[in-house]
């Protein structure tokens, strides 16, 4: 699972660097939580996006149950997150970081991952535009697997990682296509390190 993560460093100026229509006034964010804004890329190019999948057909925006990860392996079936999939709405959200609180001698710890070689990592995401009347929200959620074998003593699931070669199979593939993206890495490639201050997390 993921539910925090953060946009902003070194790692984020060179992806926004590669993309013409990255705003070059975009903020960093820190510490990014569910019902945050952070940015994302879809097929159309960059967009500010809250973070909890809302989808088109509820009557409310504020649901009851949690939609800001989406399980890879049920995103087809699952009412809240089908229409998205299926209709190809699938997005990227790059970060610099994610957080996760693994349970070490009786607690929880705070621990930050990041790639080992400081480039962004490239999150898979599905996102969804949910209106009613005047009020418009442009929305997403992070898909989930199994974490791979070096980091799942940290969480048992991670987000979805692309690499930067299949950006535009996931953004523009078919369903099928982008389906066969939803496996589970056998090394995630991601450095784990604790975080001493939990205000940092």
């Amino acid at each position: 699972m993921c539910g925090a993560f953060e946009q902003h460093g070194i790692a984020m100026h060179q992806w926004a660097a590669l993309l013409a229509d990255w705003p070059a006034n975009d903020i960093s964010r820190i510490n990014i939580r569910p019902t945050d804004m952070a940015a994302t890329l879809d097929a159309r190019g960059y967009a500010l996006r809250r973070w909890s999948l809302i989808p088109r057909w509820s009557n409310d925006p504020k649901l009851k149950f949690a939609t800001f990860n989406a399980r890879a392996e049920t995103i087809a079936e699952k009412p809240t997150f089908r229409d998205a999939w299926r209709q190809s709405q699938r997005c990227i959200i790059p970060a610099s970081a994610y957080f996760e609180w693994p349970v070490i001698e009786g607690d929880k710890q705070c621990h930050r991952l990041s790639r080992e070689d400081g480039d962004a990592i490239l999150f898979g995401g599905l996102w969804e535009t949910w209106q009613q009347a005047e009020l418009k929200l442009e929305t997403f959620t992070i898909i989930t697997t199994a974490a791979a074998t070096d980091i799942d003593w940290v969480h048992a699931r991670t987000p979805l990682l692309i690499d930067a070669e299949h950006i535009d199979q996931w953004l523009t593939g078919s369903p099928e296509a982008a389906g066969k993206m939803l496996r589970p890495r056998v090394k995630s490639a991601l450095h784990v390190s604790a975080v001493p201050s939990a205000k940092d997390c």
